[in-house]
């Protein structure tokens, strides 16, 4: 009896699993990871951690840009919303929002914010109603990571944009 077919079989089975065990499995464990590094570094959950300007040995962001300040939050709104605010400067800015599983479902820049500051609701909760008008995001997940991104226009520009991206927060609401 050949047992070949059911060795082909047993493999291509097996492959299939190992298969969606990582595209399913490895987003989140990607994620975990470096929320739980995030959060370390900014003492806890829904606080601003301002790391020191990006080198060549810099690895905590991926790909970073040595041309950019960033900020991280890793946000929990599973009790409360979270509110997001920054200063935005007159240059470069973003804030970028990530799900558990590495998505990116949320973006703004410079370009579409019509003052010099922003506040932002997130939340999880699609029934929430905020006093004030501030825009509120619906997080597909509870926790995930918020990312500010300041560009350093010149080395001259650096200390007040640096002080600017200090003032970038995430706090429960």
């Amino acid at each position: 009896m050949k047992t070949w077919p059911l060795w082909i079989a047993g493999t291509i089975a097996l492959a299939a699993v190992f298969h969606i065990l990582t595209v399913f499995a490895l987003p989140y464990g990607i994620m975990n990871r470096a929320m739980a590094g995030i959060a370390a570094q900014a003492g806890g959950v829904n606080k601003p951690v301002y790391p020191d300007r990006a080198t060549a040995a810099s690895r905590n962001i991926v790909r970073p840009s040595p041309d950019l300040l960033y900020t991280a939050c890793v946000y929990d709104v599973s009790d409360r919303p979270v509110r997001l605010t920054s200063p935005v400067p007159d240059t470069y800015w973003s804030l970028s929002a990530f799900a558990a599983n590495t998505d990116n479902f949320f973006v703004v820049n410079d370009r579409q914010v019509h003052n010099k500051r922003i506040e932002i609701i997130l939340t999880a909760r699609e029934d929430l109603v905020v006093e004030g008008g501030q825009p509120v995001i619906i997080a597909p997940s509870t926790r995930g990571i918020v990312l500010f991104r300041s560009l350093v226009p010149t080395e001259e520009a650096a200390t007040e944009v640096d002080a600017l991206r200090r003032q970038a927060n995430c706090e429960p609401l």
